[in-house]
């Protein structure tokens, strides 16, 4: 597997930031990565992958549609895309996933705005390996399943 994507939340304290640091310069041994155009955790990535001078794919928001569909149909491109190249996911969630989310092939409309839990549970429901790296003590979905998971 040479490639992981990464997904994360868009505020950091100053303590879950240095995690996110130290376990990102951990992954630079996938020469491949993508990444979101967000603030926070994918803005990391970026800076550290462009650093290292890995090849990355930046997914951007497409200005053109309603807003609150932006985050979710970028999230979505870039998971569909990764499964094509039979990569993982690495994810840092900063909360505990919403109550009724569950895995799905497609966007769910319970991830409640968690815009880290939706993709989740998206790699989940098309079978993705994800690599979880909790940045807050939480706890782990009934549905994230031990053979698909792995919590560093």
């Amino acid at each position: 597997m040479q490639t992981i994507a990464v997904t994360g939340p868009r505020q950091l304290t100053s303590q879950q930031r240095a995690k996110a640091v130290a376990d990102l310069q951990g992954l630079r041994i996938y020469p491949n990565w993508l990444v979101g155009d967000a603030s926070g955790l994918d803005e990391l990535a970026r800076s550290i992958a462009q650093t290292h001078h890995l090849n990355l794919q930046i997914y951007e928001k497409q200005s053109e549609l309603p807003y609150r569909a932006q985050g979710a149909e970028r999230s979505t491109r870039m998971i569909k895309a990764l499964a094509v190249l039979h990569g993982s996911l690495h994810a840092w969630p900063n909360k505990t996933a919403p109550h009724k989310l569950r895995p799905s092939r497609s966007w769910s409309t319970r991830a409640a705005g968690s815009g880290t839990w939706g993709t989740i549970a998206l790699a989940v429901g098309l079978g993705i390996p994800v690599k979880l790296h909790p940045l807050v003590e939480i706890d782990i979905p009934l549905w994230l399943q031990s053979e698909q998971l792995t919590i560093l």
